[in-house]
């Protein structure tokens, strides 16, 4: 199954309501082994004063090449890291849009899009919101745009399939009515271009640094799809399914 002897690590707890109030601390990597049940080994507090379900978890590894598994102090939690890095990669993005402080990267060549009639008119419509969110984008005739430059977060990917997701994104905000919609939207879509995909082998440190991140998240039990990223299943259930309770 893959990091048969990864270390417990503490992180900041995941919340059990939003918005998110962080709990210090860091990962812990060098703890070797759990601590008392019902404790908090980062506070000495008791599983009751804790903000998170859990304190601390080992990760188990990866299962059909794709979901995690946590072993935490009151059951397991399977854990889908692509979900889980789009709700990353959204809310980043996101804060950053909202902020004005969106990092750009240039592309080594611009490059030269040609988008079909309706996709190009949305974004014709969109070329100011495009670039607040880290596009280097010009119209260069008819259903052609130039792009020089790409949101960091979005670096090194081409970039006409990321703007053709962006133009039907914003068509479908656009047609729901409610221009606040358009940013959230396009950037949930923009965000699956980056997200770890299905079927990717994760690193022991790409495992915990996704958990670390996702736990400071405001809305960390689902994708910004609705899909839900973390499923926990209580050593509790598991005793009755076993019949041991």
């Amino acid at each position: 199954m893959g990091h048969p002897s990864a270390p417990v690590f503490r992180y900041p707890g995941i919340p059990r309501a939003v918005p998110f109030l962080a709990a210090g601390g860091g990962t812990g990597a060098g703890d070797k082994r759990p601590p008392a049940p019902g404790a908090d080994p980062g506070s000495g507090k008791s599983a009751g004063e804790r903000t998170g379900p859990w304190s601390w978890c080992r990760v188990v590894g990866q299962i059909g090449s794709l979901y995690v598994v946590l072993e935490t102090e009151d059951g397991f939690v399977v854990m889908d890291p692509h979900a889980a890095h789009e709700r990353v990669l959204f809310e980043k993005f996101l804060a950053d849009v909202i902020k004005g402080k969106v990092q750009t990267q240039g592309v080594l060549m611009p490059e030269t899009i040609e988008l079909n009639p309706k996709d190009a008119m949305c974004v014709r419509r969109s070329l100011e919101l495009l670039r607040q969110m880290g596009f280097g984008i010009s119209e260069f005739g008819q259903d052609a745009f130039i792009v020089d430059a790409l949101p960091s977060y979005f670096a090194g990917l081409p970039a006409k399939p990321i703007l053709a997701e962006v133009a039907s994104t914003l068509e479908l905000a656009g047609a729901r009515g409610g221009k606040g919609r358009w940013k959230e939207e396009s950037i949930a879509q923009a965000a699956c271009k980056t997200a770890v995909k299905a079927r990717d082998r994760l690193t022991l440190q790409e495992i915990e640094k996704l958990v670390v991140d996702l736990s400071m998240t405001d809305m960390p039990y689902t994708c910004p799809h609705g899909r839900p990223s973390l499923i926990f299943t209580s050593f509790r259930e598991l005793n009755k399914k076993f019949g041991r309770e």
